[in-house]
């Protein structure tokens, strides 16, 4: 593959630059990896759930490459991949329309934080029966659709 040489500047990073994504993965995932398994095959969870570096381009197959401090690999995968199963979850558990849509430095982990619990608490839905895996669910529509509309890849440490 060619070099990719349209990575934004680290200065273009700054928070509050528009251009960002950190969010906190402290929530517990158990309810995330279950929501996955029932409803996307096995491989498509993999795909969802499994990715360090997404990139903003499609991807015939996942690339894996070693991680020379530890004794894994790490998963690159395209965000045009990952998009359709994060709406697939999204839609399952009707992910509410005030979720934030161009996440910024932890706008959603301060979302589902605060004013999420005032909304689920007049609401219904599957997204209001666990906010841990719609956080997660949330996270991973935003990261790709952030990958996509800034064509900047998004690493997960």
């Amino acid at each position: 593959m060619p070099l990719y040489e349209h990575v934004p500047t680290e200065a273009a990073f700054a928070p509050g630059s528009g251009q960002a994504f950190e969010e906190k993965l402290t929530p517990d995932m158990t309810g995330f990896f279950a929501l996955s398994e029932t409803h996307l095959s096995r491989e498509e969870s993999e795909i969802l759930c499994g990715w360090t570096v997404l990139v903003p381009f499609s991807l015939d197959e996942e690339i894996w490459l070693p991680i020379e401090s530890d004794d894994h690999e790490s998963m690159v995968a395209g965000a045009p991949q990952v998009l359709p199963l994060a709406e697939k979850l999204a839609a399952v558990i009707e992910l509410p329309a005030e979720t934030p849509a161009t996440c910024d430095n932890l706008d959603l982990s301060t979302w589902f934080s605060h004013p999420v619990k005032e909304l689920a608490a007049t609401r219904t839905g599957l997204w209001t029966k666990d906010l841990d895996t719609a956080f997660y669910v949330a996270l991973f529509l935003r990261a790709a659709q952030h990958s996509i509309r800034r064509g900047c890849p998004i690493v997960c440490t």
